[in-house]
């Protein structure tokens, strides 16, 4: 009930009674700002516009998982904010069996229980395991120099989709007799993330040559904790809190 509506017979009350009202009436007028929110196409725009040769972090380029094209780069898009653009190459490995004869039952990193990441269940990206070139710091993006760990969160960009994923597997020069392997190598992706982004996800026929953008966050609070039966949903709770620190921080 508002003080403008009631009557009192000393004037000296209705001054104790009128500072605190104004007071409260001038909080309820004012409330703080609610921050902005971005949205996946403003944040995607921001991190192309900053992918340019001054931000760009390898000095020899990286390769294309599908095409082999050896043209990709990584880009620090914002403070800790890593970014590259390539194909999409679909990784099968983790807990479930797959046709895919490049199938490895086991994934470099685990879920929270200890268990390999099931790539039909979570949504993960793949970098390369060691750097190419026995050299620090690396000329090619390696991930340990730049605060990069297991599960450790990532915007992936593909046509008007994005999603939450996280970084499960790596790839590493290990000459398997079914493809040509190369830790230089970019632009690979679990089953779940390639069917999150509406991509074809068989690992025999499935993948884009072009157009994903990952977008990966580093530092600790960045890493995302779960087992294979949630980090999808953990990951993908994650992707508004995520354009809008990234959004700010570009300052878009």
């Amino acid at each position: 009930m508002s003080s403008s509506r009631r009557r009192f017979a000393v004037v000296g009350a209705a001054l104790a009674l009128a500072v605190p009202l104004a007071v409260n009436s001038a909080h309820a007028a004012t409330p703080e700002a609610a921050a902005k929110s971005y949205t996946a196409a403003e944040v995607l725009a921001g991190v192309k516009k900053n992918s340019t040769d001054a931000n760009k972090v390898n000095s020899k380029p990286h390769i294309n998982t599908m095409t082999r094209a050896k043209n990709v780069n990584v880009y620090q898009v914002a403070k800790g904010v890593y970014a590259y653009g390539s194909g999409l190459a679909v990784d099968t490995d983790g807990s479930d069996p797959d046709p895919d004869p490049d199938h490895q039952g086991t994934t470099t990193f685990k879920d929270s229980n200890g268990k390999s990441l099931g790539a039909h269940h979570v949504p993960f990206y793949v970098l390369g395991d060691d750097c190419y070139d026995k050299k620090s710091p690396c000329p090619h993006f390696f991930y340990k120099e730049h605060g990069i760990k297991g599960r450790q969160f990532a915007l992936m960009f593909y046509k008007s989709k994005v999603i939450g994923a996280i970084f499960g597997d790596t790839q590493t020069a290990n000459d398997q007799d079914t493809s040509d392997n190369d830790s230089r190598e970019l632009g690979e992706a679990s089953v779940k993330a390639a069917s999150l982004l509406g991509i074809n996800s068989s690992g025999t026929e499935g993948g884009v040559d072009n157009g994903v953008t990952v977008v990966i966050f580093s530092g600790s609070d960045w890493v995302v904790n779960g087992t294979n039966a949630n980090l999808n949903a953990t990951a993908q709770g994650m992707v508004n809190k995520a354009l809008d620190s990234l959004g700010a921080s570009m300052g878009i």
